[in-house]
């Protein structure tokens, strides 16, 4: 089971910004609202959302890699009395469910980028699991999922402190590139895992 958050976690605003507001996510999970310093929360928007989309539009492509590469080594090094994390950027055949699960045991979470189609991706904080289900709190707001019954389902979540996806493990780890919410083709797979120093 996953720790109690004390801020509710939030959705993203646009279309394009799962990167930063699941980053965020994954702090305000980790981390007391008093402890988290205000530099990391800039830094997190700032340095994220440096992709150029079709016709040379800011941002319509979302986060790319090396800006997710380059925050994961900010946030492990900006270091103060309440704020200490540690993270680890890992890339294709490296992101497996057994290093999530890990992860989970070592009382973090897994920045996750999971496919919503072919050729569309997309950031989920995944907070825990047990033996069927990885749970998750998806900051794209959404009510129901079609075609995915028994694969993924959408949770009630009224105040934001609980996960509001759960996804079957199996189906998670999937290798194909038709399905939605799982991790794709290894060579593609993307994830940052983040987890508070003790």
């Amino acid at each position: 089971m996953g720790a109690q958050v004390k801020v509710p976690l939030i959705y993203q605003a646009s279309e394009y910004d799962c990167a930063p507001a699941t980053l965020l996510n994954a702090i305000s999970y980790l981390f007391e609202r008093r402890d988290i310093p205000p530099v990391i929360v800039r830094n997190i928007y700032i340095y994220s959302l440096d992709t150029v989309g079709r016709g040379n539009k800011l941002g319509r492509a979302g986060t790319s890699r090396l800006a997710l590469r380059l925050l994961g080594e900010f946030l492990s090094s900006y270091k103060t009395s309440r704020y200490s994390v540690s993270t680890e950027y890992i890339e294709g055949e490296e992101v497996t469910l057994n290093k999530i699960i890990q992860c989970f045991n070592s009382g973090g979470v897994a920045m996750c980028n999971v496919l919503l189609g072919k050729a569309e991706e997309h950031f989920i904080l995944a907070q825990y699991a047990d033996n069927d289900w990885i749970y998750c709190f998806d900051a794209y707001y959404r009510t129901r999922l079609h075609g995915l019954s028994g694969k993924v389902r959408v949770l009630q979540c009224d105040d934001g402190r609980q996960p509001n996806l759960a996804i079957q493990r199996d189906w998670f780890d999937s290798s194909i590139e038709k399905n939605r919410f799982c991790l794709g083709l290894r060579r593609r797979r993307e994830c940052l895992l983040l987890w508070r120093d003790r």
